[in-house]
């Protein structure tokens, strides 16, 4: 049986890639930060009659990291979903909320991928990093500034890495979407915003969380065993020109 390994996997957009792997028969070790989401998640999955384990901690708790290294044996897949966003103007961002986004959005993504891909190594296991990036890993925005920050390295780690880990058969991409809505409140309560950002994607329509898990999923079969070191851009044209 193949497992794959999902953080950030209780709601949105890492939900819907655990749901879409276990219904494709992958056993599932799941990365989660809050403890009260967990029998929600459970409930979704349980019907897909896969193996699951769930680790409850902080991505910024190396102690954490540590303990998924003592208990993960192996994994065929990995998938760096969990992420933190900042919205605040360039000059109002806290030392704090710098240190703590790139924690989370990239030092855990490079600590995780480190572990686990010495272990496919190890067990010659040709596997999948898969690390969602976002538009904002392309071109930059207002107010974005370290989120931008964080999702351009995490771009260039991607490649460096795919470099790094092709002669152990291991792929690493990217998929980077436009705006992702992941709950029916986001459309009444900011419907205005919404509305403006649709007006800057030349499909007119915003990524869902089912396209994107189906594409991470795609790019861990053998119709993608060529693809690494990329990105896979699912934002309706947005980063094509204005």
């Amino acid at each position: 049986m193949t497992t794959t390994l999902i953080t950030g996997a209780s709601r949105g957009i890492g939900e819907e890639i655990a749901i879409k792997f276990a219904s494709q028969n992958h056993d599932l070790i799941l990365l989660i930060k809050n403890k009260e989401k967990y029998s929600s998640l459970i409930k979704k999955i349980k019907k897909f009659n896969v193996k699951v384990k769930c680790f409850i901690g902080d991505l910024k708790d190396r102690k954490f990291l540590d303990l998924i290294n003592k208990k993960v044996k192996s994994v065929d897949n990995l998938v760096n979903n969990a992420a933190m966003a900042n919205t605040k103007h360039f000059l109002k961002v806290t030392q704090k909320e710098l240190d703590d986004l790139m924690d989370v959005n990239l030092k855990s993504i490079f600590t995780l991928s480190q572990i686990l891909s010495k272990k496919m190594i190890k067990y010659k296991i040709r596997g999948n990093i898969i690390n969602i990036s976002s538009q904002l890993g392309h071109v930059g925005a207002n107010n974005r500034s370290i989120y931008c920050m964080s999702k351009f390295g995490l771009e260039g780690l991607t490649k460096s890495m795919a470099m790094d880990l092709g002669k152990h058969g291991i792929r690493v991409n990217t998929v980077a979407p436009t705006k992702t809505i992941v709950n029916k409140e986001e459309k009444t309560k900011t419907r205005k915003r919404l509305n403006i950002i649709k007006k800057k994607i030349p499909l007119r329509k915003f990524s869902t969380t089912k396209e994107i898990a189906s594409i991470v999923f795609f790019l861990t079969t053998d119709a993608a065993s060529s693809i690494t070191g990329t990105s896979i851009i699912s934002d309706g044209g947005w980063t094509s020109g204005k």
